[in-house]
């Protein structure tokens, strides 16, 4: 019987269909890794595979947002490395504190799916919980120039690497619009010249008095992520580059925080109480702005036939210094201390962060699955992505040009990500609901604030 045949995870038996949908350069042998076609990252030395006979690895992961990848790329990798068996552990609750749950209880496995954005592998690395990767990178001479530097580099802690890309985006850089109502209204669309001030025009102009429809679908955000790719279309940063220091009280920073409070009070043409998505893709919303353009298109897609819009998409409108935002944000795979093959595990962490597994997660097509790609370029630049059989080709052209953009990755320097985002939410509800107002005074204080929480040990 196929391997294929076999796979199951502790979610449950995947589906079959699943796994016949072989994917391009998918089908791998045992030959063909020992050549190093789609075995470890960009080396092809299998040896450490033959140490352990009988080797059995967990991977811990999500259930939904890889569906598509894990029925694929498990038992092409057991087919190429026989003497190992992967055991998918594929959970459909909040990944990150499960995989600090089962870290803590010391019942973890051999490797994860770790989240930049939460500041996992920053945490796991402070408790000693996953091992360091330098010496497996040394021993296998690892080009790291295989995935883009920005995600590369968000894996170290005090300059050691904890993890490899697994995926990763420049996030919250998108920007969509409702054609059809442009045209309606006698408007221009927007294009990559369009500026934020420009935007604030249109929205204006396209926003209905009686509420039916508004001009941008837009928030100003309450976590640490996706704020600091927002106000860096105002040329503001939230953290200082040894991100120690919170920078939140500055002239830029208040202009940032001032165009958002305007649209949702004085101008109104942005509700914050609105969720984002939802409103442009019932066609209620003129225009969607910070949304990470590869969790979005599949859902506009869809919403654009059923709801009978034609719609586009572009980077973010520019600020005045031509900076249009975003923020570098990689998923992680890490071996686990827990782990009694580390050889093994390391072998499957490559094979997770390697261009066909990269390829296989950008090319999944069913509902409620992530189109995020592996955080490599020759993923990115690959004809099967940008020719992609669903979106259009100037959408994965989008996303393959955000990675360009040098915005980079940044969390509290303390790794303190909830503590952080607590404050940080709290302060941002005041704005929404009229409740402060980005003053020189509130934004001195919301500095302060969460500088207190920066100044949090470890």
């Amino acid at each position: 019987m196929n391997v294929a045949d076999t796979y199951k995870g502790r979610a449950g038996v995947q589906s079959r269909r699943r796994v016949v949908a072989t994917l391009a350069a998918g089908v791998v042998g045992v030959g063909a890794a020992a050549c190093g076609q789609g075995g470890a990252a960009g080396t092809g030395d299998n040896k450490a595979a033959q140490t352990r006979k009988n080797a059995s690895l967990r991977v811990v992961a999500r259930t939904a947002q890889e569906a598509d990848m894990w029925p694929v790329r498990i038992p092409q990798f057991m087919e190429a490395y026989p003497g190992i068996k992967v055991e998918p552990e594929l959970y459909p609750s909040d990944i990150v504190n499960k995989i600090m749950a089962l870290t803590a209880a010391g019942s973890m496995g051999d490797v994860g799916h770790t989240h930049f954005s939460a500041a996992q592998p920053q945490r796991l690395a402070v408790m000693k919980a996953v091992k360091e990767l330098d010496a497996y990178i040394a021993k296998d001479k690892v080009d790291l120039k295989q995935w883009y530097p920005a995600a590369v580099d968000a894996g170290r802690v005090d300059n050691k690497l904890y993890a490899l890309p697994f995926k990763g985006k420049m996030g919250t850089i998108g920007f969509f619009y409702n054609q059809t109502l442009f045209e309606q209204a006698g408007l221009k669309v927007p294009d990559a010249n369009t500026t934020i001030t420009e935007i604030a025009e249109a929205a204006a102009k396209l926003t209905r008095p009686d509420g039916s429809q508004i001009g941008l679908a837009a928030q100003l955000p309450k976590s640490a992520s996706q704020l600091i790719s927002t106000i860096r279309r105002w040329n503001a940063e939230l953290f200082s580059k040894d991100w120690m220091k919170v920078t939140l009280d500055t002239p830029q920073a208040r202009e940032a925080f001032g165009w958002y409070y305007d649209g949702f009070h004085r101008r109104r043409f942005m509700d914050a109480a609105l969720p984002v998505q939802d409103t442009f893709n019932a066609g209620k919303a003129a225009m969607m702005m910070t949304v990470d353009i590869s969790q979005e298109k599949s859902k506009t897609t869809a919403a654009g036939q059923q709801q009978g819009f034609k719609w586009g998409a572009m980077l973010s409108p520019k600020g005045s210094t031509g900076r249009r935002g975003g923020y570098w944000v990689p998923d992680g795979v890490q071996i686990f201390n827990t782990t009694t093959a580390p050889d093994e595990a390391w072998l499957l962490l490559s094979w997770l962060a390697n261009k066909e597994t990269g390829l296989a997660l950008a090319m999944q097509k069913s509902p409620g699955v992530s189109n995020t790609p592996g955080a490599r370029p020759d993923v990115y630049n690959d004809p099967k992505f940008l020719n992609h059989e669903v979106f259009p080709k100037y959408l994965q052209e989008l996303e393959r040009d955000a990675n360009l953009m040098n915005e980079p990755f940044q969390v509290p320097g303390n790794f303190k990500i909830d503590e952080f985002n607590s404050a940080l939410g709290a302060q941002v509800d005041k704005v929404w609901k009229n409740q402060g107002e980005p003053t020189p005074s509130f934004m001195k204080a919301l500095n302060d604030e969460l500088q207190n929480v920066l100044n949090l040990p470890r």
